[in-house]
């Protein structure tokens, strides 16, 4: 069964979708909580909203996000589901997945940390498809050029410009 959780963040309402292996799905604060519900729906057919109290895994998971947006750049040690992925999107966020706060690389730099050095575009578009954008730092993604690019969080690229201001601010200390 898939579940849903809508929380407050200091930004916005974000959402944490879980299943049983896991966190499936963060949607980033942009969005009003019909517009989170259509978007899940859409990705998670018969999704329905989660218990109260949450789990601890969604616990862990939701303290970690809201954490972050303040600023509080701290290990996530909730339980990932990367399940539905394909094996070169699982390759390409792992690489994502070791970019240091505070840090960037180019979509190039990912490609080649996935295997594949010519994959510029699949590894931009399995970027793209990022579930877990925060746990998985997607943001810390940007052009050869050093421009941002894009970023498909609710928000935009004015999330994140925001969370790589805040990173740059706070985040260059390993997180703890």
């Amino acid at each position: 069964m898939i579940n849903y959780w809508i929380f407050t963040t200091a930004l916005g309402d974000a959402c944490i979708v879980a299943g049983e292996k896991g966190i499936k799905r963060l949607v980033l604060p942009g969005w009003d909580r019909e517009k989170i519900k259509d978007y899940i729906f859409d990705q998670h057919e018969g999704a329905a909203p989660g218990a109260k109290p949450e789990p601890e895994n969604v616990k862990e998971a939701m303290n970690f996000v809201k954490n972050f947006l303040e600023g509080a750049l701290k290990k996530n040690s909730a339980a990932l589901d990367l399940s539905d992925l394909r094996e070169f999107q699982k390759k390409v966020l792992a690489a994502v997945a070791r970019i240091e706060p505070g840090q960037t690389q180019s979509y190039a730099w990912v490609a080649e940390q996935a295997g594949s050095k010519k994959a510029v575009r699949a590894a931009a578009q399995a970027i793209a498809r990022n579930p877990l954008p925060l746990f998985i730092p997607c943001h810390r993604v940007i052009g050869k050029d050093g421009s941002l690019t894009g970023f498909s969080a609710p928000s935009g690229l004015k999330l994140k410009k925001y969370l790589l201001e805040m990173e740059r601010k706070f985040g260059r200390k390993k997180a703890v």
